[in-house]
């Protein structure tokens, strides 16, 4: 009889259904891999199924490491976005204009090791690079600035171009080497949207110009906000300005850099969530 009952309970336990495991979705390159295998290994495989199939992997490895390149800059935005850059350097200039001679102090601005100060450990922890190359163009120089994610590869470029700085009595190999450093400055403020204070009215007041406008209006479209958005950005609303372009341009300069990473982000939590549905 006990023989029996252990028998049965036996019985019950193989005839209980076994869950599957949780796999990857169809879709997703590991999935497309795996059919590539099995594709690659049967004698009778159909060579244009394969290639087809191939194109698909690459398009997702590609769309896969453009939504970590993506989540990575958005997290650095976020950071950045604490953090006060200054115009610290004095530009100093010599006058002699027969009444007056010495040395005045026109400006400030902030150098690029005062940038990279800020931005480098930033970069180190989300695994990305800032590069920079430069190359001669009509009438002066090109800097380009590759903002690159180093698990996933993908990168993207930034350019800027500039006639040599021949101010001050400078050397031709000065004016180079002056101009190449200002333009990866602007280079890396571009990227990361980077507004040092002291510009825009030390960052106190004004607001965000045409150009700034034109970016936030383009990523409001991309991420889809709505009047949540210009409230947050203690904007004007929609009823009072008349049109989110005119809400738009009432955001404060100081704020640009607050806008854009905040909408960066909601685009790359949007494309992650849509990546994961499919």
């Amino acid at each position: 009889m006990e023989n029996q009952t252990r028998r049965t309970r036996k019985t019950e336990q193989s005839e209980r259904p076994v869950e599957p495991l949780p796999g990857p979705a169809s879709d997703s390159p590991p999935t497309v891999l795996a059919l590539i295998e099995r594709v690659v290994l049967d004698p009778h495989a159909d060579v244009e199924k394969l290639d087809r199939m191939m194109a698909m992997y690459e398009r997702l490895k590609a769309k896969e490491a453009e939504l970590a390149f993506n989540g990575a800059k958005g997290r650095i935005l976020k950071k950045l976005a604490g953090i006060k850059i200054v115009k610290n350097r004095p530009v100093l200039s010599d006058i002699d204009n027969g009444k007056q001679r010495g040395t005045v102090e026109p400006f400030k601005y902030a150098p690029l090791e005062e940038i990279d100060k800020h931005l480098r450990p930033l970069l180190a922890e989300e695994q990305m690079d800032l590069s920079y190359s430069d190359e001669p163009c009509e009438g002066g120089i090109l800097v380009r600035g590759r903002l690159k994610h180093l698990p996933s590869g993908h990168y993207e470029d930034s350019f800027m171009p500039a006639p040599p700085d021949t101010t001050g009595g400078k050397s031709n190999v000065q004016a180079v080497g002056s101009t190449n450093s200002f333009l990866r400055r602007y280079v890396a403020c571009n990227i990361f949207n980077i507004v040092v204070v002291g510009d825009d009215d030390d960052g106190n007041g004004g607001t965000i110009d045409e150009a700034q406008a034109k970016t936030i209006l383009e990523l409001i479209k991309k991420a889809k906000a709505g009047p949540k958005f210009l409230k947050y950005m203690r904007a004007e609303s929609l009823e009072d300005a008349g049109s989110l372009e005119a809400a738009v341009a009432t955001i404060a300069a100081r704020d640009y850099r607050k806008a854009v990473s905040t909408l960066e982000e909601q685009i790359a939590k949007a494309e992650a969530g849509h990546a994961h549905l499919s």
